[in-house]
């Protein structure tokens, strides 16, 4: 059994509607205690249980951590929230040429943000076509980046976008005085 499917059990067996859990956690958490909806979204798996939520939702059912965690599936997380400070990881190309993942590696694409300064390069790149159909889509965030796919030379300003095989040899590159981003989006993820 998953966890939120353990707290709505748990609730219902005790007959607590998830109004009154949440009287019961605003007389003891105060302007604190988590709200109905947040107890909603938790029990209907849209969103994972902070430790803080977790433990309301425990004090509020008379249950210890250990008990309502007992014999629980691992959740598959339905909403993964990147802050631009706690990036997931980065891969440096070069001095002048850097990607930070933005996407966990439980989603099935990979978003990354490249960060090319003045007369930055990627190295050259191609997934494998043995494998399968692999495609990038390009979105410039800033600047301007030149994708060489194949024997094809593309400028892309900002607000520009583009779309290919990935199959195809490419490489990305910054001609200008400024630094250059933009978003890349693989999919399926290939690392």
């Amino acid at each position: 059994m998953k966890l939120h499917e353990k707290i709505r059990k748990i609730r219902e067996e005790r007959n607590i509607s998830r109004e009154e859990l949440y009287e019961r956690l605003k007389g003891i958490f105060g302007d604190n205690a988590i709200t109905p909806n947040s107890i909603w979204r938790i029990e209907a798996g849209i969103h994972a249980a902070r430790a803080s939520s977790l433990h309301q939702i425990c004090v509020g059912l008379g249950i210890s951590l250990k008990d309502i965690l007992e014999e629980t599936a691992p959740e598959s997380k339905l909403v993964d929230i990147v802050k631009k400070n706690k990036r997931i990881d980065s891969y440096v190309y070069n001095q002048k040429a850097q990607a930070e993942i933005l996407t966990s590696s439980q989603r099935s694409f990979l978003a990354q943000e490249l960060t090319l300064e003045p007369a930055g390069a990627t190295r050259p790149e191609e997934d494998p076509v043995e494998v399968g159909k692999f495609e990038k889509f390009i979105y410039c965030l800033s600047g301007k980046i030149t994708c060489i796919i194949g024997t094809e030379r593309h400028i892309l300003n900002k607000g520009d976008c583009l779309s290919f095989q990935s199959t195809i040899p490419h490489y990305f590159e910054n001609n200008s005085a400024r630094k250059a981003n933009c978003l890349i989006i693989q999919n399926p993820r290939y690392i």
